[in-house]
């Protein structure tokens, strides 16, 4: 099952300036100066596509049987789902392949693959997904393995 990147409003915006401002440059210097004094601006056109081709189209999230796999671009990070201790909220704003600073941190066991940061668009049912195949139960706002989840009165 795949799910989107949530995006928010301000990076979208930028998201589409970045682009049309880069070709809108290209164009108007081709107009003014011809195609030679446009080949410093062809080569930040091609550099956009490059990054955006590369690295950010698609950013999605996918729960397979036994992997969490996050696409972005051309890379796919496989986590798999018995390495996963916990999935927590965050808004830490380090680069990560999420287009939202609403994200959710996947926290790996000692030793496994590292985990990621996520923001998939609809979170309720990515974590339902995520928890059911993954052994995972939810508590409070968050999501962590059985063994993890202290009793409600304290030891027993």
């Amino acid at each position: 099952m795949w799910f989107r990147s949530k995006i928010d409003w301000w990076l979208g915006i930028i998201l589409v300036l970045l682009p049309v401002v880069t070709l809108f440059s290209l164009v108007a210097t081709v107009i003014s100066d011809g195609f030679t004094a446009a080949i410093p601006g062809l080569f930040s056109v091609a550099m956009v596509a490059a990054i955006y081709g590369l690295l950010l189209i698609p950013i999605r999230y996918g729960v397979s049987q036994d992997e969490l796999i996050v696409r972005f671009g051309v890379v796919r990070h496989r986590i798999p789902l018995g390495t996963i201790a916990e999935v927590r909220p965050t808004h830490n704003p380090l680069s990560s392949p999420a287009l939202s600073l609403d994200r959710l941190a996947i926290v790996t066991t000692p030793g496994a693959a590292t985990g990621a940061m996520i923001s998939p668009d609809d979170r309720e049912t990515f974590l339902i997904t995520l928890a059911a195949r993954a052994g995972l139960r939810r508590h409070a706002d968050r999501l962590v393995r059985l063994s993890d989840v202290a009793p409600p009165f304290g030891p027993t």
